[in-house]
C-alpha cells in the first residue's frame, strides 16, 4: 500500500469524532442520581483495568480537585469497604476479574456500586445498585454491527476496534459528569467537549512524518527494531498510557511492538533506534527535560504541544501542534495539575483522538486486521 494515499489524517480524525459522539448519552436524571450518591458518600472509589482503569483514574483525580476529599483511584483501592462508600466500577464487557471482584467485595459490605458498562448481561451487574450503560463493541466477529466497518467498507481494523468505542464514549461521559459536578452542567459540558474536538483539524502530514519515525513491529525476520516510549504528566500521562495500550495491539500475528509508558516500570532505557513520544500542552517542565535526555541518548523525539516556542518544540525531531492548553502561573502549582473545568483539558482530549486516528492509519498501512489486534489484546485480567 502507498502510505501517502492512506495518510488522510484530518478526515480520519473527523470520522472518529462522528462515530464516538453518535450515541445517546445517559440522561440528566441518571447524572443527578450519581451526583446525589457521591454527595452522600463517605468515600468514593473508582475501579477499572486497562483503559477503563485510565478512565477511572481521570474521574478520581477530577473529583479530588473538585473538593471530594476521600477519593481513591484504581491504584489505591482501600482494603476494606463500608456501607458509607460508593464504588464506581468501569468495565465495557462487565467481566474483568479485578473490577468484578472489587464490586462484589464492596457490595457484600453494603456499599453503593455504580457500574459503567456496555454489557446488559454480565457478572458485574449482579453487584451493581445502579448501572450506567454506554454503548460499545465488546465481541469480535464479522457479523457484528460495526460503525467503523460500515463507514469505511473493508475488513481492516475499524476506527473503534475491540473495546475502544466504549472507552472513548465513557471518557466523554466522565468528563461531562465532572462538568456537572463543577456546576457548568452535564449536557452543556458534553456538547462543549464535542465542539472543542471538532474545532481542531490536524495536518495530514503529522501522520506521515510520525510513521516515518515510528519503530516497526518485531518479528523473527526483523528482531532488532527499536521501542516506543510515551511520556506525559497529569491527564497528558493518561493519554500517553491510552496510546501505548493501543499501540501494543497494533501488529500482525507473529509480530509485536515494544512499547512502554515512561512510568511502567522502575527503569526504562532509550537508545538510537527508539522513539520517545512526549505529550505536554505547555511543552515545559519534566516532559521537556525527558525529551532533552532522550535526544542526548540518540533517540528520536516527537513532541505534541500547544506552543511552537516551547522547550519541547525546540528539541523535537517532529512537532505536532495541538491547540488548547492554557498556561496557568500559580505559585506551588505542578505542571501535572487537573483543572476543575474539563473543557480546559481540551488539549489532552484532542491529542487522544489524534493518536487514536494514528492507530487506525498504522493498522491500515500495515494491513493489520481486527483479528490480529485481538491476538495481542489482554485475555487474562
Amino acid at each position: 500500500m502507498d502510505l501517502m494515499t492512506l495518510a488522510e489524517l484530518s478526515s480520519t480524525y473527523k470520522k472518529l469524532i462522528d462515530i464516538v459522539s453518535d450515541f445517546k448519552p445517559p440522561s440528566i436524571d441518571q447524572v443527578n442520581e450519581v451526583h446525589s450518591i457521591l454527595k452522600n458518600s463517605r468515600r468514593i472509589v473508582t475501579v477499572g483495568v486497562g483503559r477503563s482503569g485510565d478512565n477511572a483514574e481521570i474521574l478520581a483525580k477530577f473529583l479530588r480537585n473538585l473538593g471530594y476529599r476521600e477519593v481513591y483511584g484504581p491504584e489505591d483501592i482501600p482494603f476494606m469497604f463500608s456501607e458509607d462508600d460508593v464504588v464506581i466500577a468501569i468495565s465495557g464487557s462487565g467481566t474483568t476479574t479485578y473490577t468484578v471482584e472489587t464490586a462484589k467485595v464492596a457490595r457484600d459490605a453494603g456499599s453503593e456500586v455504580i457500574a459503567i458498562t456496555s454489557s446488559s448481561d454480565s457478572p458485574l451487574l449482579k453487584y451493581a445498585t445502579k448501572t450506567i450503560f454506554i454503548p460499545g463493541k465488546t465481541k469480535i466477529g464479522h457479523d457484528d454491527d460495526y460503525y467503523g466497518r460500515q463507514l469505511l467498507g473493508h475488513i481492516y481494523a475499524p476506527l473503534t476496534p475491540l473495546g475502544t468505542l466504549f472507552e472513548l464514549r465513557t471518557l466523554l461521559f466522565v468528563l461531562s459528569l465532572v462538568g456537572h459536578e463543577f456546576g457548568k452542567g452535564y449536557e452543556i459540558t458534553f456538547n462543549e467537549l464535542i465542539g472543542g474536538l471538532r474545532a481542531f483539524t490536524p495536518l495530514d502530514e503529522y501522520f506521515t512524518n510520525f510513521y516515518a519515525l515510528l519503530p516497526k513491529p518485531r518479528s523473527q525476520a526483523n528482531p532488532f527494531t527499536g521501542k516506543t516510549v510515551a511520556v506525559g504528566e497529569g491527564m497528558s500521562g493518561i493519554v500517553a498510557k491510552f496510546f501505548i495500550t493501543r499501540l501494543r495491539h497494533c501488529a500482525k500475528i507473529g509480530e509485536d511492538r515494544e512499547c512502554y509508558y515512561w512510568r511502567d516500570r522502575g527503569s526504562i532505557s532509550v537508545r538510537k533506534n527508539d522513539l520517545v513520544l512526549v505529550i505536554s500542552g505547555s511543552g515545559e517542565y519534566i516532559p521537556a527535560m525527558l525529551a532533552k535526555r532522550a535526544k542526548e541518548k540518540g533517540a528520536k523525539v516527537v513532541g505534541i504541544t500547544s506552543y511552537s516556542d516551547s522547550s519541547l518544540a525546540k528539541i523535537s525531531d517532529l512537532i505536532i501542534l495541538v491547540p488548547g492548553r492554557i498556561k496557568t502561573e500559580i505559585k506551588g502549582l505542578r505542571s501535572s495539575y487537573y483543572p476543575m473545568d474539563p473543557i480546559l483539558s481540551i488539549f489532552e482530549l484532542r491529542t487522544l483522538f489524534l493518536l487514536e486516528s494514528f492507530i487506525y492509519l498504522i493498522a491500515e498501512t500495515e494491513n493489520i486486521t481486527e483479528e490480529d489486534m485481538k491476538g495481542l489484546h489482554s485475555d487474562f485480567t
